[in-house]
């Protein structure tokens, strides 16, 4: 976080630890949904309340803007608000010799594929140890409810809401007929696992974080709670709003 305000050029302003941070009654992120997601990270198990202020493009998780900023700060400060519990995504690597990689939890979704744009991946995909099939694909999504607005919607999986507790499933691009997604409950457990053919992928965690993944190393993925809770307001209607940001979206993109 202390780098994100240097980057930005607040290099001379007060900066408190984490730790401290995590403490407080409520943080606010001010920009687009990547600075929320970070935000998100860096404080996923501190119980924290979480805000944030919209200077972004789409902006799905960012709850204020700058026209209802005033109101919305006070809104905050009287305790008119909602919380929001969110799933996050918990996964490790277990390699060929037993060891145990841990990975960093996210919010979004796990990504597995090449690192190369368009190069076809094999990917085995099981749940609670059950084989369910090997996709064809460019690579698979593993999402949470809050990703489901991000990459899983763009490769035609369905839109979750914010406090929804199931786990998404979606083939990016898959070279058979196959190419629905499927929606997990929040116990389920997801491995995954290579044929020999394909030597290695990749892994990419909420877009932030990658890591390789090899065909003697088995990934599983599943749920998790985190104390953190993000304030939303009882007059914001999360699918109405999606439908209004989607769609004129759309329509600018037409002038």
């Amino acid at each position: 976080m202390k780098k994100g305000l240097a980057a930005m050029g607040f290099t001379d302003a007060p900066y408190e630890s984490d730790e401290l941070m995590g403490t407080r009654d409520v943080i606010l992120s001010v920009g687009g949904d990547g600075s929320f997601l970070g935000a998100a990270r860096t404080f996923r198990s501190f119980p924290v309340l979480m805000a944030g202020l919209h200077l972004g493009d789409l902006g799905f998780l960012n709850s204020m803007t700058l026209s209802d900023m005033e109101q919305r700060v006070d809104q905050i400060l009287a305790g008119d608000f909602r919380k929001e519990s969110r799933l996050y995504l918990s996964s490790f690597i277990v390699h060929e010799d037993g060891v145990k990689e841990e990975l960093p939890d996210v919010l979004n979704d796990v990504v597995i594929g090449h690192g190369s744009i368009g190069q076809l991946a094999r990917i085995r995909l099981f749940i609670n140890e059950s084989f369910i099939q090997e996709y064809a694909a460019d690579g698979l999504i593993i999402s949470s409810p809050t990703g489901s607005t991000g990459y899983s919607l763009s490769c035609g999986g369905p839109v979750l809401g914010p406090s929804d507790d199931r786990v998404i499933i979606v083939p990016i691009c898959a070279h058979t007929l196959q190419r629905f997604a499927m929606v997990l409950k929040k116990d389920d457990t997801v491995k995954i696992r290579l044929p020999e053919r394909e030597r290695q992928l990749s892994l990419s965690l909420d877009g932030a974080y990658s890591f390789t993944f090899s065909h003697t190393d088995t990934l599983y993925v599943k749920s998790t709670e985190k104390p953190i809770r993000f304030i939303r307001f009882k007059d914001q209607d999360f699918f109405g709003s999606i439908t209004r940001k989607l769609v004129r979206k759309v329509a600018d993109c037409g002038k």
